[in-house]
């Protein structure tokens, strides 16, 4: 923006000329331009008024620059009224010089506007711009003083134009430094614009080329004045231009936001979110994005801006639909397809200010959660397949013959892994067999070398393989049966030694993996059922063999022992019987009997349990006593014993066991009965306890006024859950006690060894722990923890 006026004459001297009529007489003089000039400069002081209205009350930060830039532009066409309106020379001298006084301070608050516009601030700071303030503060000290005044002008006069007259001035070398002053201020300006508007994009591109045509208009103007494109003498087209520039201010800052935020800083944020940042007006026409939101659009801002965004993006149509008036930010997840495919973003649409005609503007912020969303989903699918994988593992536990653990793992394979087919194929010798299969496998492969096919690869390593695509790759299922089914993806894995599990789908990359980790555990789980059906299929086997021992105990020996007691009573019903010889060959048969009786109940019993139910210890512990020959033993019991959870036939049967060992290895002779007939408590600590026992006396028939052979005692344990069975005879010695429960072990020449083995087995198919050790009374004590 020059320092103004284009002079007519270029004489030195300083005498006024005039025309026809000599106006110096007049004061003020009223022109065609002077309403115009007013209402121009009316326009911009009320502007600039309203701008530091704002920026004392909404905090715009822009809007002080704002407001001084248009005042100064005032005070500019504000001088230049009143040199056109003054009549005489020193006057329109004076306003002349005031003029370009207001001229260089509008260029530099321009300069400061777009320091601060550019974000460039900290190169106009106030030091720089206090002295850059002097050069139009000396200025108006020349103004001040009428002689140095006129060393600015070379020749003056005044001229008229119609009916009024103006300034015909040529200017001095002095003046022309300020010119420079002036341009340098405003080339700065310049190239701070056009350096930012290299590379901007969306709305600030438009707002630069706005401020640049804001720049250029008035400073043209003045160029044209200089060079003497002036419609009428005297008139510049500086002041009328700068109306322009206010009108189309006003409508920047409410259409643009420019005193919002430091416009260049915005950009630089827009820029660094690395979210993707699309604004639409209310329309949802796009107003601005950034090159995320490019990206997701696969169109460049240039051809973005202005067109409605659920054109560019369909997928946005509806959150753009569902917008509410709320200042509440709305956010939901949305499917895009962009050119580097499918994502899935968290979307934030809030308003983000007022638009034209009162209307929000909306900004959209869309988060990548494409990985995220993936990891859950992967979680998701791997926290379904683990459900599955339990209840399949529930189901071969009840799986009791190797063909139905291999028919439910290929039904549960099928399920856990959402697979078209699952099949199984065993080794039998040098190759694999099929043995299972579900889905939509029909064929009926035949056996298949080892070594062939991705079945013999994974056997091999003992590691699951996972093909993506099988389009080109034969023999890719354990069983290659020529099959015209478009399979596209394999799992396959090991079980064990036994042989491959297989899973196929028509789908190419059905498995990952996840898959991978998960057949292997799955497998896993499969061997494991496997080897526990072929132990039971072993067991049964030898149960069966068992039973077939039994029968044959039953009736090859009960049968002649059943001959010889027969004869045996006929013998001592005999008058001339053998006394001496009767009674032993009775002993010596009923041995026998008991030893048959044992070996049947071991054979035919071992480890296994019925079922199990809640049984009442006290009364299973009864009935137990009163199923012994117990002689003349003395049974003392708890009052309560509480309950447990057993096989009651089984649980009587381990108490009739070591009554029995109780009594037959008892002794009259080593009882030491405690006062007041106490009970046992405690595995650990024996404390008598009187009044809290009952007394069962001996199954034989024999005198009730005879002493006890044996005392025996039944209780709960103190520091477990659990009872003990305890007796007054001579006890176990510490070195024996390990070998008490070895079937065949026994302390007596006549004895089994059978009883507490059965004892032992009983307990351990409970899932119980029993322990011997020494009574109160010195003798045996067994203790059984049922927890």
């Amino acid at each position: 923006m020059s320092l103004q006026n284009t002079a007519y004459r270029t004489d030195s001297v300083f005498s006024p000329r005039t025309g026809p009529s000599d106006p110096t007489s007049m004061a003020l003089q009223w022109t065609p331009y002077t309403l115009v000039l007013l209402l121009v400069g009316g326009l911009l002081t009320a502007f600039a008024v309203s701008l530091r209205y704002l920026g004392r009350e909404d905090g715009m930060p822009g809007a002080k620059l704002g407001g001084s830039l248009m005042l100064a532009g005032g005070a500019w066409v504000f001088c230049f009224v009143a040199q056109l309106s003054s009549t005489t020379l020193a006057a329109k001298l004076l306003w002349n010089v005031l003029t370009n006084v207001a001229i260089l301070s509008l260029a530099l608050v321009w300069l400061a506007y777009v320091c601060w516009y550019t974000a460039r601030s900290e190169w106009l700071s106030r030091r720089a711009f206090g002295l850059c303030s002097l050069v139009p503060g000396s200025l108006l000290a020349v103004a001040a003083v009428p002689a140095a005044r006129r060393s600015l002008f070379a020749d003056a006069e005044l001229l008229r134009v119609g009916s009024f007259v103006v300034l015909d001035a040529a200017y001095a070398p002095l003046f022309f430094g300020y010119v420079v002053v002036g341009y340098a201020l405003f080339a700065a300006s310049l190239l701070l614009l056009v350096a930012a508007a290299i590379g901007s994009r969306g709305i600030l591109r438009w707002q630069l080329a706005v401020l640049l045509s804001f720049a250029m208009l008035p400073g043209s103007a003045v160029v044209l004045d200089l060079l003497g494109y002036a419609p009428t003498p005297g008139l510049d087209f500086g002041p009328l231009s700068v109306a322009v520039t206010a009108v189309a201010g006003a409508f920047s800052v409410t259409r643009f936001g420019w005193l919002d935020l430091t416009p260049i800083a915005r950009d630089q944020v827009f820029r660094a979110i690395v979210d993707a940042v699309v604004v639409v007006d209310a329309d949802g026409r796009v107003v601005d994005l950034n090159r995320q939101a490019e990206r997701i659009a696969g169109t460049p801002a240039a051809a973005a801006v202005g067109r409605r965004l659920p054109d560019l993006i369909p997928e946005l149509a509806s959150p753009l639909d569902a917008r509410d008036a709320t200042d509440e930010p709305a956010r939901s997840e949305v499917s895009i397809a962009t050119p580097d495919g499918r994502r899935v973003f968290d979307l934030q649409l809030s308003s983000v200010g007022d638009a034209v005609d009162d209307r929000d503007s909306y900004a959209l912020i869309l988060h990548d959660i494409t990985t995220r969303k993936a990891a859950e989903e992967r979680v998701e699918r791997r926290n379904r397949t683990v459900e599955r994988m339990l209840r399949v593992v529930n189901d071969l536990t009840a799986a009791h013959t190797v063909e139905a653990v291999f028919q439910r793992a290929v039904e549960g394979g099928h399920e856990m892994f959402g697979a078209d087919a699952c099949r199984i194929a065993v080794v039998e010798g040098d190759r694999f067999v099929p043995v299972a299969s579900a889905g939509d496998d029909h064929d009926d492969p035949s056996p298949q070398r080892i070594g062939s096919g991705f079945a013999g690869t994974t056997y091999r390593s003992g590691d699951p393989v996972v093909v993506d695509d099988l389009t080109d790759v034969r023999g890719a299922s354990a069983l290659d049966t020529g099959s015209s089914r478009p399979y596209r993806s394999l799992l396959s894995a090991p079980i064990g030694d036994h042989g491959v599990v297989q899973l196929l789908s028509t789908d190419s990359g059905a498995f990952d993996e996840d898959d991978r980790e998960m057949i292997a555990l799955f497998t896993s789980h499969v061997e494991t059922a496997v080897d526990r059906a072929e132990t039971e299929a072993e067991l049964r086997d030898e149960r069966d063999r068992l039973e077939e021992f039994a029968s044959v105990v039953a009736h090859d020996l009960r049968n002649p022992l059943t001959i010889a007691s027969g004869r045996l009573e006929l013998l001592a019903d005999a008058e001339d019987a053998p006394s001496e010889h009767v009674e032993p060959l009775r002993t010596a048969l009923d041995r026998m009997e008991s030893i048959i009786t044992d070996i049947l109940r071991l054979a035919r019993q071992g480890d296994a349990i019925g079922e199990v139910e809640t049984v009442d210890l006290s009364a299973c512990v009864d009935d137990a006593w009163r199923s012994v020959d117990t002689d003349a033993a003395r049974l003392r019991r708890a009052d309560d014993l509480g309950t447990v959870r057993a096989d009651r036939g089984r649980l009587q049967q381990l108490f009739e066991n070591l009554f029995r060992n109780c009594v037959e290895h008892g002794s009259t002779n080593n009882r030491r009965e405690s006062a007041g007939d106490t009970v046992e408590h405690g595995s650990t600590e024996s404390r008598p306890k009187s009044g809290d026992s009952v007394d069962h006396g001996s199954t034989a028939s024999h005198s009730d006024d005879a002493a006890p052979s044996v005392t025996v005692r039944v209780g709960p344990l103190d520091r477990a859950t659990g009872f003990y069975v305890a007796d007054d005879g001579p006890g176990i010695p510490p070195d024996r006690r390990d070998h008490v429960f070895e079937y065949g072990h026994s302390s007596t020449a006549d004895g089994t060894g059978i009883g507490l083995a059965v004892v032992e087995r009983i307990v351990r198919a409970h899932g119980w722990e029993i322990t011997v050790g020494e009574s109160a009374d010195g003798g045996a004590r067994f203790d059984v923890v049922v927890e």
